[in-house]
């Protein structure tokens, strides 16, 4: 066994490349990713980063990182992916239970946009960090006027939050209490006033728009397809938080390839946040209480149940991590000219921890000619 410091817990699953995923239409049918190209936001695919060097380190044919953490400017990186999809779907449902005749999916964003405005369509949402300041300014495009966009924001949370809602012109609402009070009190005014409640995690009651934002993270494999030549990598490292990004790199890599391999899934949590981790080992869904952690992004305590299924069959490894780990892999990175926040050098140390132990590179069958693709989802200050 090799002497470096390994990470606390892996699990492995060698089922796990067998197992077949059925994307749904939207997703395989590219109407996720054609829907992304059409927006003025977007301006082609996240960059893919080559680290030659650390691949040679690790005996790796190619390693990169798909870097996410620019995509979207100041907003956060990959998840108005999720949103944009998440909002157009909730729009066109609500629109259509009002209308005759049920709204085309196939529907332009400028025709929708302008149904939206007529409507006086309404978005509401809580949220403590950067989702309320992305769901604002992305209801601008879909033609949602200024404070029809409602984000109910905990008082526990830095004031910078309103702030930057109230700076894309929607409205910030104190709730006096935690998160879980701005939650309820967002569905509530939803029901009351008829709007779009955008939520990334589901209950019995409320599962539509989560599986929607799930599909939007669809673009960011789609577009890594392209980037290496329509050919898959051999491994994917993402890191989790309530799983909806793995759930998505699941769906993507399992499903029947012309490439003639499964990409297999590495999946990568706080050790003090670990509850995908130790669902797995456990075979059951399971909430832990969780840390301090610097991997802030990470630092949830429940996967969505949703996703749980997708994960428990096709995750190929799961591990969870020290922040020491953490910190050595940022390090490692800032030295490639490449800064990124905890959540991106996650998805490093997870990958070195595994390939600098001998017998357990073996145990995976990874090998010199692979190629790796870590997901970095956060800038150094996204948090």
């Amino acid at each position: 066994m090799s002497t470096t410091t390994l990470p606390r817990s892996i699990y492995t699953n060698p089922s796990a490349a067998s197992y077949t995923s059925t994307p749904s239409a939207a997703v395989s049918s590219n109407a996720v990713f054609d829907f992304h190209k059409s927006l003025p936001t977007y301006t082609g695919p996240s960059e893919l980063i080559p680290f030659p060097q650390i691949a040679s380190s690790l005996n790796l044919k190619n390693l990169y990182l798909k870097d996410e953490s620019h995509r979207f400017g100041d907003l956060p990186s990959f998840k108005p992916l999720g949103l944009s999809w998440g909002i157009r779907n909730g729009i066109i449902a609500e629109l259509s239970e009002e209308a005759e005749t049920p709204l085309s999916p196939s529907i332009s964003l400028y025709e929708l946009a302008a149904k939206a405005k007529e409507a006086q369509m309404k978005l509401i949402a809580a949220s403590d960090g950067k989702m309320g300041q992305a769901i604002a300014r992305l209801g601008k495009l879909f033609g949602v006027e200024a404070i029809n966009t409602r984000i109910f924001i905990p008082s526990d949370v830095d004031g910078g939050v309103a702030e930057k809602v109230r700076q894309e012109g929607a409205e910030a609402i104190i709730v006096e209490g935690t998160m879980e009070e701005a939650v309820r009190e967002a569905w509530l005014h939803s029901v009351a006033v008829d709007g779009v409640l955008v939520d990334v995690e589901e209950d019995e009651n409320y599962e539509d728009i989560p599986r929607w934002i799930v599909e939007g993270y669809s673009t960011i494999f789609k577009e890594l397809d392209i980037q290496l030549g329509g050919k898959g990598p051999d491994w994917i490292v993402v890191p989790v938080g309530i799983a909806g990004l793995a759930q998505a790199a699941v769906t993507h890599y399992k499903a029947p390839r012309l490439w003639g391999h499964v990409t297999r899934v590495l999946t990568v949590e706080p050790e003090t946040a670990a509850s995908l981790h130790i669902s797995l080992k456990k075979g059951e869904l399971l909430s832990v209480e969780t840390g301090e952690t610097i991997m802030e992004g990470m630092n949830y305590g429940t996967v969505a149940k949703a996703a749980w299924p997708v994960l428990k069959e096709g995750v190929d490894v799961s591990v969870a991590l020290h922040d020491e780990e953490v910190k050595a892999a940022m390090e490692t990175l800032s030295g490639e000219d490449v800064n990124v926040g905890p959540c991106g050098g996650a998805v490093l140390a997870a990958l070195e921890g595994i390939l600098k132990d001998e017998e357990l590179r073996k145990e995976l069958r990874m090998g010199s000619d692979d190629t790796v693709v870590l997901v970095g989802t956060e800038g150094p200050s996204d948090r």
